[in-house]
């Protein structure tokens, strides 16, 4: 870990994600406070923000799929973030007057249209992260470079959420939107002095016959020939539905099982961070098992089986130790599918996958979110009960991801 962080690009990004996944938390936790004061179904319309925010990556997913590769990954950054700056700020001034001078509350619909632009600009921005660190960081290293990214979400969980939640509560929650804000212009600052090589896609190759078309009808026949891409891709996209699923549920879930407000969430959220620095840690260990290809479905069993001892708690007591053992599965899941994309994609294409797995993420998301604000599915339905039906769910992914790999291995055999 010590070499990465001697790595100056490297320790950069590093920081500018910590910075971003603290804002991040302040900003979901500043808008649960504004939901419960408005007197809002808070499950409700935590999936009305969500789905908001995993829209975009479907409906522009393509669009980042057939330019991305095209464009310098560490301007993109700054300008995704520079721009969500802006963003945050017009949040904050839409709902100063309902905050702070007692007037009527605003709709939430122009909030819901900024989370929207949000999500737009992180279409862009998320590929372009994935894609940039191995040029920064050596084929050896991107296991443990990955850990040390992920980290940053726990470190989100961890001190993000309790805090957020106490500027929310104690501050209003205006201050609590206000640190994403703050967040995306120091990010800015320290990506302006990142140096980073010039990309293969820039300096080799011809363009593709096409156009943007030609891009991305090339990135998706790579995609699917591609002997490991595939199955890769759609277990991420399995995780992103229980982590849509789980982030609406756990709300449901404190407020109406553990009878807990959004301090309580806070907390409870800092104990799944825990859980994630704790996965963090062991998968920073670079262990041989670490880079197997059938981590992910173990990953999965074992999600799955927490899931369903989390649906029988009705302490907080007893939650906490799960939501620790969660936050160490969740944090680490797709660590070892990053890393193996990074290293097995060329790099002229590495943007387009990384986009194509975006786009998957936010179809699981939006399917997700979905169910519960637009259906009776799970609007009716405990939060208990829904948190068994996901960790049964689990389990059967990740068998059938198991036999996925398992043909596409040796359909790769069979051709070598």
């Amino acid at each position: 870990m010590g070499a990465l962080f001697r790595n100056h690009a490297f320790r950069r990004l590093w920081i500018s994600q910590v910075v971003l996944s603290l804002g991040d938390a302040g900003m979901r936790m500043g808008l649960l406070e504004i939901f419960l004061r408005s007197h809002l179904d808070q499950e409700v319309e935590t999936a009305k923000m969500f789905f908001a925010l995993s829209v975009p990556g479907l409906l522009f997913g393509p669009l980042a799929m057939a330019n991305l590769d095209k464009w310098q990954r560490r301007r993109v950054m700054m300008i995704s973030d520079a721009v969500r700056a802006v963003i945050m700020g017009l949040m904050v001034w839409w709902l100063w007057p309902a905050s702070v001078g007692g007037a009527a509350p605003r709709t939430l619909a122009w909030v819901y249209f900024l989370i929207f632009l949000i999500g737009v600009i992180a279409t862009f921005y998320l590929p372009a992260r994935y894609a940039l660190l191995p040029n920064i960081v050596a084929e050896d290293e991107l296991i443990k470079a990955n850990t040390l990214l992920t980290t940053s979400l726990a470190v989100a969980a961890v001190g993000g959420m309790p805090l957020g939640a106490q500027v929310a509560v104690r501050a209003g929650p205006l201050w609590a939107l206000s640190l994403n804000a703050v967040a995306y212009v120091l990010s800015v600052a320290w990506i302006f002095k990142l140096r980073v090589p010039p990309q293969t896609s820039q300096t080799s190759g011809e363009p593709q016959a096409g156009g943007s078309m030609g891009e991305l009808r090339a990135g998706f026949t790579y995609l699917w020939r591609h002997p490991t891409v595939v199955p890769l891709v759609l277990i991420a996209g399995a995780f992103a539905f229980l982590a849509g699923i789980l982030v609406v549920t756990i709300v449901g879930f404190a407020e109406k099982t553990l009878q807990m407000g959004t301090l309580g969430l806070g907390w409870l959220g800092g104990a799944a961070g825990v859980g994630a620095g704790l996965g963090v840690v062991l998968l920073g260990q670079g262990q041989k098992w670490v880079r197997s290809i059938w981590l992910p479905p173990v990953q999965l069993i074992l999600s799955g089986g927490v899931l369903g001892l989390l649906s029988m708690a009705s302490r907080p007591l007893v939650a906490v130790p799960l939501l620790v053992m969660l936050g160490a599965i969740g944090a680490t899941a797709v660590i070892p599918i990053d890393a193996k994309l990074q290293e097995e994609v060329e790099d002229k294409r590495r943007g387009a996958v990384f986009a194509a797995r975006g786009m998957l993420t936010s179809a699981t998301m939006i399917v997700a979110f979905w169910l519960k604000f637009g259906t009776n599915v799970l609007r009716n339905t405990s939060p208990p009960t829904i948190l068994l039906w996901c960790g049964a769910g689990a389990v059967v992914v990740a068998v059938l991801t198991f036999v996925a790999l398992r043909m596409r291995h040796h359909e790769s055999s069979g051709v070598a």
